[in-house]
């Protein structure tokens, strides 16, 4: 009877006069008609599926939809309705369990901590396929979770148990503007083959480090790259983002249009909608210089606390005239291997093309090197090359925390590291690499120029540091030791920038914590506009409810 009734007023809906500038009519007809035939599909746990869509649509559907949902909410969604209704609805990107593709794609993890088991996964190829989903999901009240390149560690970030995955790497297209001013990319590119499809036009934009980090997350959470002090954070460079909000409505956001929504997801992650294309700032582009100057820390001669006292000083030096040579660039990162060997990678970089450039050569002259891989090379050879540091198939664990550039509080903070490491009693069964990531005050200016950003830098005078930790391991019996231990890592970093009236707030979201809060870190005013747009664009609180991985608004109280 519920299911007659339904059908009638969604009959109804569809020849209405008003209602059809939104939705042809023989469209219409054909989804009810299909949906009639399975009687699976009209139970009360997929009925409020229609009525959500067309709720969005016309003012009418309020006087039965009430009715309907009230009677589907006394029987709970679970994950086997969900994926009967997606595989249904959308077959041609349905991957369902106990298949070869399923196991294929809940094991292509970088990190093993990531992996997990939903009900099913649903490929995407096309913002309107995304749309389709998101409407399911919604009126069902799915859990979901996004994964564009997986490359955060944290348990349910990128992935769900029981609920349902989405996998955005069908999202792969890229286009190039033909005037040549920015590029499109789909969201399911990971940076180094967006890299490598503009080579040949020799064409370049500012985008992430490493080359199996993704397009989505990375555009939406901030964004480190070579082009940092230059033209800023990868989410300033950003001219247009395509979306699917909770609604399943596609728009666009950017200076002109949803500007508000524009302005939030630069730094507020997965709290708005789902981000299926960004169209990047792009610039002509061949070749750059760079690569990796290894320097031992262990061994008889190695000198650790001068090599590190050196490599402080040089680091601090460096940061503070970055402002004098834009396209010149560091990250230090010491490595501390299972097998006892300790040494530090520093990343050099110049994006002018540059070989050897005067702010690079106290680095160039550091002593106990074992190895220069600079050259020129170009962007996609060298995210690779960066990407070998952390490679696939272990288990991960990241953290971070903001201090100025300061010598004494980057040596201080050294030493601190260097306790909680050998406190460790698992040493030989781990790798455990710190990351020292400039973040010259210069970079900020860029974000005015589009719009800003919330990230909350855009008063912050000082030139900073983002201290990075990630440590990787087999042994799944070492998980909460390492969690332990990434805990005190923060607590020591957050110890030592604070005696020393350096701690800054702002804590890197794609390298935080699961339990560290960085949509505080953004500032009382950013927080605060987050949560307004948010409740302006999925009033219903789906991306805060149905998409629990991630850092989100309404699960913090910042202080």
């Amino acid at each position: 009877m519920v299911a007659l009734l339904a059908q009638r007023s969604l009959l109804s809906v569809c020849q209405c006069p008003d209602f059809m500038h939104r939705i042809k009519r023989h469209a219409c007809s054909r989804v009810v008609k299909k949906v009639a035939f399975s009687s699976l599909l009209w139970s009360s746990r997929v009925i409020p599926l229609f009525f959500f869509v067309f709720w969005q649509r016309h003012d009418m559907m309020k006087l039965v939809v009430p009715a309907l949902l009230a009677a589907a909410a006394q029987a709970a969604p679970s994950t086997r309705d969900c994926c009967q209704s997606l595989a249904a609805f959308l077959p041609s990107i349905y991957i369902g369990p106990s298949t070869a593709e399923y196991d294929r794609l809940i094991t292509a993890r970088w990190s093993i901590t990531s992996m997990q088991h939903p009900g099913c996964v649903m490929t995407p190829a096309s913002a309107k396929d995304m749309s389709s989903i998101v409407e399911i999901l919604s009126a069902q009240q799915c859990q979901f979770a996004v994964k564009s390149g997986g490359h955060n560690p944290n348990p349910g970030f990128n992935n769900i148990d029981n609920g349902v995955s989405i996998d955005l790497r069908g999202l792969n297209s890229t286009s190039l503007a033909h005037d040549r001013s920015h590029v499109s990319l789909g969201t399911g590119l990971s940076w180094g083959d967006a890299y490598a499809a503009f080579q040949k036009d020799k064409i370049a934009f500012t985008g992430g480090i490493c080359e199996d980090v993704g397009v989505g997350g990375l555009a939406v959470g901030g964004g480190q790259s070579l082009f940092q002090a230059g033209k800023g954070w990868v989410v300033d460079n950003v001219i247009d983002y395509e979306v699917v909000l909770a609604s399943g409505q596609i728009v666009h956001a950017n200076q002109n249009t949803n500007s508000d929504l524009y302005k939030a997801l630069k730094g507020g992650s997965t709290n708005f909608g789902i981000v299926t294309k960004v169209d990047l700032a792009a610039f002509d582009f061949d070749e750059m210089w760079g690569g990796q100057l290894l320097l031992a820390l262990s061994g008889p001669e190695s000198g650790h606390a001068q090599t590190i006292e050196t490599i402080t000083n040089a680091t601090v030096d460096f940061v503070a005239e970055n402002h004098s040579d834009l396209d010149s660039g560091i990250q230090i990162v010491a490595t501390y291997l299972r097998n006892g060997t300790r040494v530090v990678d520093v990343a050099l970089s110049n994006t002018a093309n540059i070989a050897n450039p005067p702010a690079l050569q106290p680095f160039l002259k550091l002593p106990n090197q074992i190895r220069d891989t600079s050259r020129h090379a170009s962007l996609a050879e060298l995210a690779h090359e960066t990407s070998l540091a952390i490679p696939r198939g272990f288990r991960y664990v990241t953290a971070s925390v903001t201090v100025s550039n300061d010598k004494d509080t980057l040596l201080d903070f050294w030493k601190a590291v260097d306790g909680v490491y050998d406190g460790l009693t698992v040493k030989d069964r781990i790798d455990w690499l710190v990351s020292v990531v400039p973040q010259p005050q210069i970079q900020q200016t860029h974000a005015k120029s589009r719009g800003g950003n919330v990230l909350g830098l855009e008063n912050v005078e000082q030139d900073q540091l983002v201290l990075w930790l990630v440590s990787r391991w087999n042994d799944a019996s070492l998980d909460s030791t390492m969690e332990d231990a990434r805990q005190k890592f923060i607590d020591a970093a957050v110890s030592v920038g604070q005696k020393h009236g350096t701690y800054s707030p702002f804590i890197y979201l794609n390298y935080a914590s699961p339990k560290q809060d960085p949509l505080c870190g953004y500032g009382a005013e950013n927080f605060a506009f987050m949560k307004t747009v948010a409740k302006k664009y999925d009033p219903f609180g789906v991306f805060q409810r149905l998409q629990p991985g991630g850092f989100k608004l309404s699960q913090v109280q910042c202080a």
